[in-house]
């Protein structure tokens, strides 16, 4: 039996909400290891748009601003996440006694993101301003009519997500261009964090998961292995076209070798 103090559904889903929101401005506020600290806020806001889709029938052009608030910050960040996502695979790449060729790369590739985050903290020094702009997204999402966010809400809701994953699927296997597979990617992220909430929502409520317990367990694994995998191969292909920019064929026409070798482990996805 569930605890009597037990949130119902709609309460818990506000709750979580509210602590991404809570989570983003921590990240965001982290100045021990900023590209740490990006790196989680660009997570949280992923995981705080899928979150707020489970909600997006009941929300309607409610939600519109606010999802083009969590885009504004998401962009914003993006310069430097993937700046310093390719440093990390650089370095994985590399190995613990890196080439002179890895070596010399790395070094430019650590220049130009820190570059990048001197330029961002210029502009909006201690990112105070994209903090603000948090707070303000926070209040905006409390005011949401969350009591409306019945559990047959959030289940239509997951079906249907799964439904465009196969069609990005099927779309991407037709033709396996960068633009199907990142959309493949991103619908199939977005249903991975939706059922790994919505058990977290469950388990919170006392609410037990029926019928689709086995089901979403499934999808969950899944999809957590597609997305992972065809997130591996955006990174990969990301750092090869930073390589390849640094024009200097001699120097990075081995490391781009290595970084094609490791994307014919895709080759199937």
């Amino acid at each position: 039996m569930p605890p009597k103090t037990a949130p119902s559904i709609p309460k818990a889903l506000a709750l979580f909400a509210s602590r991404e929101c809570s989570g983003i401005a921590r990240a965001l506020a982290n100045t021990r290891d900023r590209h740490a600290g990006i790196h989680a806020a660009r997570k949280a806001l992923r995981r705080l748009k899928s979150l707020l889709r489970l909600g997006g029938d009941v929300f309607g052009e409610s939600l519109v601003d606010i999802e083009a608030r969590i885009g504004k910050l998401a962009t914003g960040l993006s310069p430097l996440r993937d700046a310093h996502v390719a440093v990390t695979l650089a370095h994985r790449l590399a190995g613990p006694r890196p080439s002179a060729g890895w070596a010399e790369a790395i070094a430019t590739l650590e220049h130009r993101r820190d570059g990048r985050l001197v330029e961002a903290l210029h502009k909006d020094p201690r990112f105070l301003k994209r903090r603000h702009a948090v707070r303000e997204l926070g209040d905006l999402i409390e005011r949401l009519p969350w009591r409306a966010v019945k559990r047959s809400v959030v289940e239509d809701t997951l079906d249907a997500q799964q439904h465009r994953v196969d069609r990005a699927q099927k779309r991407a296997r037709k033709a396996s261009t960068p633009a199907n597979l990142h959309r493949w990617r991103r619908r199939a992220r977005r249903l991975r964090m939706q059922l790994q909430y919505w058990k977290r929502v469950l388990r919170a409520t006392g609410k037990t998961a029926h019928h689709r317990a086995k089901q979403d367990k499934a999808a969950t694994q899944v999809m957590s292995k597609l997305s992972d995998a065809l997130g591996a191969k955006q990174d990969l292909r990301a750092l090869r076209v930073q390589l390849r920019a640094l024009r200097k064929p001699t120097l990075t026409a081995p490391l781009v070798g290595q970084i094609e070798a490791e994307l014919k482990k895709y080759r199937k996805i």
